[in-house]
Formats: structure tokens, C-alpha cells, sequence
């Protein structure tokens, strides 16, 4: 009998989010739309660039964002990271105890890491990560345990960041394996793939049983979205590929499903495929067929986007809860 739906292992960040204009970003030279890799001389500086600016404060990091949001479904959790003895660890910590998530965060002497996320007002979001202590998490902090009474292990390509991290999720791959525990893979983000790309093949055709991907990470994967689905599914995995306003597409086998999106206005992009895998993950711990699944998904990402910050609304819970 597992004890755990879904466990979730990636870095235990704090976002700070922000809204700005599209002239700050360029003035700073960042690349709209995808995820930098600062030192934390930098985050410093980026904060103090917006220090006018009113800031909000969540719980972050994509594996986070799923848990979090699951365990707020319903269903049992445990989360795996690394923070610090500091102000936003202690966030981390009595947040998910409030939330009766099961944690498992090793302490470091390296602060806890932070995102600052810039919205410019198309919705897009532009994140600027200093991991901190997430640099430090290795196999040594793996919850065996928690992985093996888990139906669902759920990850994403952020953590391919130090060899550390890498050396973790091969390790509870493997234990996942031993114990039939399903292995969900989210590649996260094109500046992941970008780097990762032949190992992150390698896990989809190795490992996976899930793999979470949006239009732009399918291309630089397998050349397109249809591709993408195709090789995943050939490879033995659920192919769970989403196309924004276009909705998703969900390949098993030789089955599609066609996703269809959530009419919405969007305001904010933050975590809308950590909430889309949410739902598809919660759908799938629930028993429920893959275009119910899919639906599940869809109505949280459409929920998230529509507000500033990382979290969905009461009524978008209940709303899945009764799907």
C-alpha cells in the first residue's frame, strides 16, 4: 500500500515577483521569457534596481508549485529539497506544514534560494534563479522512503543545474524503479534543454513514465510537437505536451487526446505548467482517464495565469475536486 500520491524533489526556492516594463528588461539585458542562472552579488542588484517596487513574496520552484498544489487537492505529499537555517527556509518549512506536505529539506550553510520573476505586461514571465542552498542537495539528501511508498515520483529539468542534483535524481529514479513507483519527468524550461538535451532524451527513452513538455521544449527536443509526442509515446511514456492558447496534446501508445484550451485573459504566466502539471498529476494519482487528466490540467493552468502570482483559486480546486 503506498502512502504518498505524488513526491516531489527539486529546488525549495522563494519567488519574488514584480512587475515591469519591457523596458527593464531591457535596460537589465535579459532574455524575455526564460530562466537565468544569477550569482547572488546579482540577485542583490536586481533587487535593488526594482527597490521602488512593490514586491510579492510565494513559495516557489516547479516540483514546489505542483506539491503544493496537489497537497491543496487533497491528495498526500512529500516534498525533497535543500534550504537554509534563514528567514525564507523557515517560509518554506511552516508552509508546508500548513499545507501537511511531508518535508524532507536538508540544511545548508548557503542561503535559501530565491526567484525573482519580472512580469512585463503581455503576462510573460522573465526569472532570474539564484539557487543558494538547492546547489548543494545530492543523493545523500534522497528520501528513500517517501519515494518508495510513492505512487507518483514527480521532477523537473532544474535540477540537471549541478552534478549533485543530477547524482539525486538518478539515485531516486532508480529507487522508483525498484519499488514501481511511476517516474514523472517535466524538461521545465528551453534554457534547460538547451543544456541538458541529449541527458533529458535519455531519461524521457530510459525512464520516464510521464513526460511534461511545452510547443518550444518539444521542438529543440524531437522537431516538433507532434514529434515529440510520438517519440515519447514510442518510448513507453505519456506524452503530456502543451501548446499555451492551443491547448495540449496527450499521447499513449497510438491514442491522442486534444486538449482543449480554457478561454482566459492572461495576466501573469508564472507556474502555469507547474499548475498544468498539477492537475494532470492529481487527475492521474485520482485513477482518472488521461483526457479528464488533461482537462484537470488545462482548468488549473487557465486558473493561474489569470492573476498575478503562483497559486490557483478555491473555486479552480473545487472545480477539479468534482471533475
Amino acid at each position: 500500500m503506498k502512502t504518498f500520491d505524488v513526491v516531489g524533489i527539486c529546488n525549495a526556492l522563494v519567488d519574488i515577483l514584480v512587475e515591469v516594463e519591457e523596458a527593464d528588461i531591457k535596460a537589465l539585458g535579459l532574455t524575455k521569457g526564460i530562466m537565468h542562472l544569477v550569482d547572488s552579488e546579482k540577485q542583490i542588484k536586481l533587487l535593488e534596481y526594482f527597490s521602488g517596487k512593490q514586491l510579492s513574496i510565494e513559495l516557489g520552484g516547479s516540483a514546489m508549485n505542483a506539491i503544493r498544489t496537489i497537497a491543496s487537492l487533497g491528495k498526500k505529499t512529500a516534498f525533497a529539497g535543500m534550504v537554509a537555517n534563514d528567514n525564507f527556509g523557515e517560509r518554506i518549512r511552516s508552509r508546508m506544514t500548513e499545507l501537511g506536505i511531508k518535508a524532507s529539506l536538508g540544511q545548508s550553510i548557503e542561503p535559501t534560494g530565491s526567484c525573482v520573476i519580472l512580469i512585463t505586461p503581455d503576462g510573460e514571465r522573465t526569472m532570474n534563479t539564484h539557487l543558494g542552498a538547492s546547489r548543494l542537495y545530492t543523493d545523500a539528501q534522497v528520501p528513500k522512503d517517501d519515494i518508495q511508498n510513492g505512487r507518483i515520483l514527480h521532477f523537473c529539468g532544474y535540477q540537471w543545474d549541478t552534478d549533485g542534483q543530477k547524482l539525486a535524481i538518478k539515485h531516486s529514479v532508480q529507487i522508483a524503479k525498484d519499488h514501481n513507483t511511476m517516474i514523472s519527468f517535466d524538461v521545465a524550461d528551453p534554457f534547460a534543454v538547451g543544456r541538458n538535451r541529449d541527458e533529458f532524451i535519455q531519461v524521457i527513452r530510459n525512464d520516464a513514465d510521464i513526460v511534461f513538455s511545452n510547443k518550444e521544449e518539444a521542438k529543440m527536443l524531437f522537431g516538433s510537437p507532434e514529434s515529440a509526442a510520438a517519440e515519447i509515446a514510442a518510448a513507453g511514456a505519456i506524452a503530456v505536451i502543451k501548446l499555451g492558447a492551443e491547448g495540449a496534446l496527450i499521447r499513449q501508445g497510438d491514442k491522442t487526446y486534444n486538449v482543449k484550451p480554457v478561454p482566459t485573459t492572461v495576466v501573469d504566466t508564472t507556474a502555469a505548467g507547474d499548475m498544468f502539471a498539477a492537475g494532470f498529476l492529481f487527475g492521474v494519482a485520482s485513477g482518472k482517464p488521461l483526457d479528464v487528466c488533461g482537462v484537470m490540467a488545462a482548468t488549473m493552468a487557465s486558473d493561474v495565469i489569470s492573476r498575478i502570482g503562483a497559486s490557483v483559486s478555491e473555486s479552480a480546486l473545487k472545480k477539479v475536486r468534482t471533475l
